[in-house]
This record gives C-alpha cells, structure tokens and sequence, in this order.
C-alpha cells in the first residue's frame, strides 16, 4: 500500500489507444502494458469491451488479456476493462478481467452519442451487470462518470445535476466512483467544488479522477484534486487519448507528469519515472506520425549538464 494513498490508474492502453485510426497489433499492446506494469503501476486499463464496429482497435481483447496473464508478467497488477453494458461486461468476465469499469454519461446528449442510451438507461445496464455478476468470486466494480466537468453538447452542468448521478449510482451499491473530464472543460475552482460536493455527500464512496490536458489545466486540476482530498487519479502514458464521440476532445493528463508533480512534492508514486519513460519512448516508436503530449517525456526529467 501507497504510504501517501496515491493510486495512479494507467487508462493508455485504452484511452490512449481508442482514438487512432491504425490498429496497433496486439502483440505491441501485450508488450507495452507489460513495460507500463514492470514500472510499477498496479492498476492497469488493458481496453473495451465495446461494439469493434464503433470502436475496431479492440477486436482483440480477449486475446490482449490472455497475452498479458501469461507467464505472470502482470502478477500483482489489477487489469481492468471498460464495459457499457450487460454483454460488454460477459465478455470480460469470460476473459479474466479483476474489475469492471462501467461507464456513462451525465450529460444526456453525449450518452444518446456514445453509447445510444440515456443515462436512465444506462444505470438500468448497470444495476443489470450488478446483478449477473455481483456475487462472482475476486471480481470488483467501478463506475467512471463521464462530462462531469463539461459537455461538448450541453456546456456545464450543475454540480446537482452530478450529484443525482452520484447519489444514483450509490444507491445500486457502488463504492467506487471515477468523475471524468471528458472534453478537457474542467478548471481547478470548479474541481473544487464538484469534488467537495462529492466528498461530502458520499463518504463511503472512493472517488478517482480523470482529467484531460485538452486546455493545459490537467496537471492544475489534478493537483487541485489531491488538495480536495482525491487519492484515485486516470492517467494516460504520454498523455494521449480522447472520446471518439466527443468533438473536441484530446489527451488525457499523461502519467509520467503526475507522476512528476507528486514525486517532485514529496509524494510518494510507487512508480519507477525512467521505467515509465522507457515504456512512453516504446509507445512512441509504436506510433511514429503521433507525437507524444507529455511535457516530461519531451523534455526529460531536470539534470544539471556541466557549466561551459
């Protein structure tokens, strides 16, 4: 266990990868979130169970997850997937997935536009999935809320309007909740105020965070939501990602930075920085035509050079 309760969750491997245009052989995807976990990081996003017609860079998942699970190389790391419905979350079940992340929006425009469904239905999905696999042995669940800090449809919403949400999906029993920006709208003031609204209002549930860089304030409101008292935070090697269904949308916050900005206040990550370069350099060479957004792995960690 963390000594400072940092939890650093690695989404790259699906977030970072939804969004491209080529598919990344599943070898390569084995491979980096091998190097992602020899790192240290102990919670690891491997992909979707989603639909491959909306989504074709995860047609491969369950050969991904069988790929990762041999040979122990993940020994010790909880592998997760997103799912957004009853037979998203079968078929990771059946694929030896630890947790289940469901998902959906409280802005109901970009629900009916990502997942074709209100967000009333969408907890219906949830309390179905709940109910099919609540009992099954070692598996765990998280809910990730996705435009809680602003809807490329809807513009803001109320921090009421998120806390029905919040308190709904409570209600079904969740104790793990994942507020999400998706589009990069969320600014340090308003983090704020949603998280204290959260804290507050649900103290038996774990709230995580994921913040998009899409407007450069990811860090700030990272950083912002560890003095609110977050300890759960998304992140993304090399800080790529975006929704596919959410115009505007760019990359998330990218691990190596938070992992920069705790360890260089004295927080603790667990996770080794030059390991975590070394799989943001793989990463990179996977993918040469998309450059890399995080302002460490361009600019490296501080190293005094001789004075000429």
């Amino acid at each position: 266990m963390n000594p400072a309760g940092l939890h650093i969750v690695e989404v790259g491997p699906r977030d970072g990868l939804q969004n491209l245009s080529a598919f990344v052989e599943t070898g390569r995807k084995i491979d980096l979130i091998r190097k992602l976990a020899a790192s240290g990081i102990r919670e690891i996003q491997a992909g979707a169970f989603v639909n491959p017609q909306a989504i074709p860079q995860f047609r491969d998942m369950k050969e991904v997850l069988a790929g990762v699970r041999e040979h122990g190389k993940t020994d010790g790391v909880v592998l997760t997937t997103l799912v957004p419905n009853l037979q998203g979350a079968r078929n990771a079940v059946a694929a030896g997935v630890d947790k289940l992340d469901f998902f959906f929006s409280v802005s109901r425009s970009h629900n009916l536009n990502n997942v074709r469904q209100t967000p009333e239905e969408s907890l219906e999905a949830l309390r179905r999935v709940l109910e099919a696999f609540r009992s099954a042995p070692g598996l765990s669940f998280r809910v990730n809320l996705a435009t809680v800090f602003g809807c490329p449809f809807e513009g803001y919403l109320d921090t009421a309007t998120i806390l029905r949400y919040v308190e709904r999906t409570a209600r079904l029993g969740i104790r793990e909740i994942t507020l999400c920006d998706t589009v990069g709208w969320g600014h340090p003031a308003q983090v704020e105020e949603i998280l204290k609204g959260c804290l507050g209002g649900f103290p038996d549930v774990l709230f995580g965070v994921h913040f998009h860089n899409t407007r450069g304030l990811g860090v700030a409101n990272a950083l912002k939501a560890w003095e609110t008292g977050v300890r759960v935070f998304d992140a993304a090697v090399g800080g790529l990602g975006g929704c596919p269904f959410a115009p505007g949308a760019s990359g998330n916050v990218a691990t190596e930075d938070l992992v920069f900005l705790f360890e260089s206040m004295g927080i603790p990550a667990g996770i080794d920085l030059e390991r975590l370069l070394e799989a943001a350099s793989f990463l990179q060479g996977l993918l040469p035509d998309t450059p890399l957004s995080s302002s460490l792995f361009r600019a490296g960690p501080p190293r005094r050079v001789p004075f000429q």
